[in-house]
């Protein structure tokens, strides 16, 4: 298991750590609709309240190695909080709902870690992006395929596989087990089917599936070049180290969305749940 996983379903960050914003002390995470939020790791709620700044907001302190640390989850929906203060609480447990309450423009979780206790002066703080989803399941190095699939039926249902989208059917997979996924396709309206391995083709509609991300292994900052194609002519660069999802993988290759093709051996591909 990651020491601190993602905190919220999306790790869309909208907002990053202080950068152009020096009193931005956290990292805005935002997607329209409905996001639980998660404790990123286990501990103890030290507040749970509602701020004029921070909204509807819970503290969490937690004990890793010998090490204080405290999380911020900020601007909560109105009457989501789950826990209150003296509460325990284990990681990946639904503690809240993303919201905009308080100083908030637009639905977000403002989510800040501090490597100590929270103080008003936020000096603790550090950017939860070079801690986020490391050291285990959320962020176990994923050596092969480019993303998770679990089927939404029961155990022995048939779903059907074919030699390639919109091939021909081959057989069924009957299996409700989580598998890996190697390679997909991304038709028009939804048209997303995946490969199983050899060449067994799905729709990825009959799946839970999530793509591997992949972050950066630089400092944020650090500008890592992507290309066109495989060993193609430059195209740009990225700076973060927000997880970018993994679309295409081959030949010591990633394509990170756009037909952005980057050596894989600047990131770490990680499965974040």
């Amino acid at each position: 298991m990651a020491t601190f996983i993602y905190p919220t379903d999306t790790t869309r960050v909208t907002s990053g750590f202080r950068g152009d914003r020096p009193n931005h002390h956290g990292i805005d995470l935002a997607e329209a609709g409905y996001h639980p939020i998660y404790a990123a790791a286990g501990g103890q709620v030290s507040r749970s309240y509602f701020s004029t700044s921070y909204g509807e907001c819970i503290m969490i302190v937690h004990n890793i190695n010998g090490v204080t640390w405290e999380t911020v989850y900020a601007h909560m929906r109105s009457g989501s909080r789950t826990v209150k203060q003296g509460d325990y609480v284990t990681q990946g447990q639904t503690i809240g709902v993303m919201g905009e309450t308080g100083e908030a423009y637009g639905q977000h979780l403002h989510f800040e870690m501090h490597k100590g206790s929270w103080n008003i002066n936020k000096s603790n703080a550090v950017n939860p992006l070079d801690y986020l989803g490391k050291g285990g399941i959320g962020g176990t190095p994923q050596p092969e395929g480019i993303g998770m699939a679990r089927s939404i039926y029961w155990e022995g249902y048939g779903i059907n596989y074919y030699d390639g989208p919109h091939g021909k059917y081959i057989a069924d997979f009957t299996t409700a087990a989580e598998v890996l996924y190697w390679d997909a396709y991304w038709g028009d309206d939804n048209d997303v089917w995946l490969d199983l391995g050899r060449s067994r083709w799905v729709k990825a509609e009959h799946y839970y599936w999530r793509p591997f991300k992949a972050i950066s292994k630089f400092p944020e900052g650090y500008e890592v070049s992507y290309c066109d194609g495989i060993d193609g002519a430059y195209k740009g660069s990225i700076n973060s180290k927000e997880p970018l999802t993994v679309f295409f993988r081959k030949e010591g290759w990633i394509d990170i969305g756009g037909n952005r093709w980057t050596p894989e051996k600047h990131f770490d591909i990680v499965d974040i749940r």
